[in-house]
């Protein structure tokens, strides 16, 4: 019998694990910003997903509901609305919460833009501009390495947009959608490469 109940607890142990692993996943997919979140919300509760008394409670901790499968962008089968009005979707299965996103675009032509948050750490690669998304309210540190470019004669000056005042490394608190982009200036008395 000790042994059943052992055996009982490291399945469902296991289990929540793969359960946590799978709301990681969709949250990443689906990535809600706020509003299409908030319309995630109140089309769950108009479709019994949720109560109706919970809209508002997600809604002001940038949560919102997800399911085990499917999303709220164009491609995602099957399709999860983000319009409260939109048509119900019979058989979906909560899976959990997940947090609104929101995004940090970083461009620079010159070399790679790091972005470090509370989870993980993305890097752009020069020339492109990138868009990462992470939850609303995130710390996140932008940096950009190296700060010259003795091909070109360039070093860094400054930090158009979020950053801009902060130096190579920039701290900022994601609390809506945000970009920057790095500045560069001649090296004076350089000579290209």
């Amino acid at each position: 019998m000790k042994l059943n109940v052992i055996v009982c607890v490291v399945c469902l142990a296991g289990m929540e694990s793969v359960a946590s692993a799978q709301l990681v996943s969709q949250c990443f997919q689906d990535a809600l910003e706020t509003a299409d979140a908030q319309g995630r919300n109140a089309w769950a509760a108009n479709c019994g997903y949720i109560s109706p008394g919970a809209v508002s409670f997600y809604n002001s901790q940038n949560l919102y509901v997800e399911f085990t499968a499917g999303c709220g962008h164009a491609g995602c089968s099957p399709f999860i609305p983000v319009i409260a009005t939109d048509g119900c979707v019979a058989n979906l299965v909560k899976l959990g919460l997940c947090e609104t996103q929101a995004s940090l675009t970083v461009s620079n032509f010159e070399t790679d833009i790091d972005v470090t948050g509370p989870d993980r750490s993305d890097s752009c690669p020069e020339g492109p501009s990138c868009s990462f998304h992470y939850a609303i309210g995130a710390a996140l540190t932008v940096s950009v390495t190296p700060t010259e470019n003795l091909a070109d004669c360039l070093m860094f000056i400054g930090w158009n947009g979020a950053c801009a005042g902060q130096g190579a490394t920039c701290s900022l608190a994601l609390d809506s959608d945000l970009s920057t982009s790095v500045r560069w200036g001649r090296i004076s008395g350089c000579r290209p490469r």
